[in-house]
């Protein structure tokens, strides 16, 4: 738990240090960008980057027949952003308290699933593989 957390809070740290460097650097330019200016160019770059790199790792993935690796990426990718936006969304309404804790929980308890089902998946797997070979 503590690794998640901590890799967790590392990536926000991180954002929160470029997204300083990238408003520093905007301060110098003649245009004068707003705050909302810099997340419509910045989130609009970084979400086609993105996009562009997914595209081929999607598409090997599927070429070599991965279905459900590329099924557990968008799940993991929607789980994140909804325990985001639950906490997010608790502390705009004030319905609940925004808690770190609680974003690490969440993303945990999708990996610990996960985690069970690949093994009773592997399980399963090698017990056919056992009665296959008796056959």
């Amino acid at each position: 738990m503590d690794l998640l957390k901590d890799w967790l809070y590392n990536i926000v740290t991180n954002i929160a240090y470029i997204h300083n460097r990238i408003w520093r650097y905007a301060r110098t330019l003649p245009v004068r960008f707003t705050d909302k200016d810099l997340h419509f160019i910045v989130f609009g770059l970084f979400g086609l980057c993105l996009f562009l790199l997914v595209v081929p790792l999607f598409r090997l993935l599927t070429r070599l027949g991965k279905y459900a690796l590329m099924a557990w990426l968008f799940a993991l990718s929607t789980v994140l952003m909804i325990c985001f936006a639950v906490e997010v969304g608790q502390y705009m309404t004030k319905t609940g308290s925004m808690q770190y804790s609680d974003i690490v929980y969440g993303i945990s308890g999708f990996l610990v699933a996960s985690a069970i089902v690949g093994l009773l998946y592997l399980l399963i797997c090698l017990i056919r593989s056992i009665f296959k070979k008796d056959s």
